[in-house]
């Protein structure tokens, strides 16, 4: 009898703490944001950075903009579960007025 109150009251213990513990895995896995790196070509001034931000800026998918010009890199971060394609953001670095040299992804 003993045993037996000792194996339910462990079980009525550990449940919640497992079931807690895979809610937060699973809350971690789904709040991954993509990080777009594109190397763009032609930015040489605070103006061609806010034309950039701007235009960014408007689109739903995107959680923030910041560009580099010493390193010609436009830095977009995604939010959660949103992506912009290869086309869609060669579209709005071409609209900015620059040219693309590449896109690169990163989960963060």
């Amino acid at each position: 009898m003993r045993a037996l109150i000792l194996a339910i009251t462990a079980l009525t213990l550990g449940f919640p703490a497992l079931a807690q513990d895979q809610v937060a895995s699973i809350e971690n896995q789904s709040i991954q944001v993509e990080a777009v790196t594109v190397k763009a070509n032609g930015m040489v001034c605070d103006f061609c950075a806010q034309a950039v931000i701007k235009v960014f800026g408007r689109e739903d998918a995107v959680e923030s903009v910041t560009v580099d010009m010493n390193a010609g890199e436009i830095l977009i971060d995604m939010k959660p579960g949103q992506t912009l394609d290869d086309a869609r953001i060669t579209e709005l670095v071409k609209k900015s007025g620059y040219a693309i040299v590449s896109i690169d992804r990163a989960l963060t």
